[in-house]
């Protein structure tokens, strides 16, 4: 199976079939660790950005990402009260409708959402996600009563003042309710319980 085949199959099972598609176990990160400095594009929005926590995504023994969680003070409990952003860096080629489309199915299980927002919102994701790949990186930036930004690869991708769909967005990754607990639990840095490993 290529590349780009089980790029689709992943991004497909990660969310419907946990059980197969495992974050990698849980080590911990120090946010000054090599190569995990802050992204450049969260300075404006604040200084002192700080890594709360790192995972990675892996199926059939390919990693299709990683992601950093990043947030301006690492005291406290993770809020959306507060500015944070989601890093990924992506490990194979997927498309950006696959990621929209995706993307929307988790959200509307995991926020229930009236249908004509769900159009408004998968529309405003079909506009900013496009096809990815290996070394390509999307940061998503929660701002508190503002909404929300994306950039690719350093450069803004497109944004939303909508501070609903910000908040449903990143609950994909960061709710209880996610279909991947072990990698939410890493990045917001818990400590979970090494996952089984993943199907071969």
């Amino acid at each position: 199976m290529n590349k780009p085949t089980l790029a689709l199959l992943l991004i497909l099972t990660s969310f419907l079939c946990p059980l197969t598609a495992q974050a990698s176990s849980p080590q911990p990160v120090p946010a000054t660790a090599p190569g995990l400095a802050a992204p450049q594009e969260l300075a404006p929005f604040g200084s002192g950005w700080s890594l709360r926590g790192s995972g990675a995504l892996r199926f059939l023994g390919f990693k299709a990402y990683d992601a950093n969680l990043w947030q301006l003070s690492r005291d406290g409990d993770f809020s959306y009260a507060r500015p944070f952003a989601l890093e990924i860096r992506y490990d194979m080629n997927i498309k950006g409708s696959d990621i929209a489309n995706t993307s929307l199915i988790e959200l509307s299980r995991i926020t229930p959402t009236p249908a004509e927002q769900l159009t408004r919102w998968g529309a405003l994701m079909g506009s900013i996600f496009v096809d990815v790949k290996p070394g390509d990186r999307l940061v998503g930036l929660h701002l508190p009563g503002r909404g929300v930004r994306f950039f690719l690869n350093g450069r803004l991708q497109g944004e939303s003042p909508d501070v609903a769909f910000s908040e449903a967005f990143f609950k994909i990754w960061l709710d209880p309710a996610t279909k991947r607990p072990d990698l939410r639990a890493r990045l917001l840095g818990q400590v979970a319980t090494p996952p089984t490993p993943a199907a071969q």
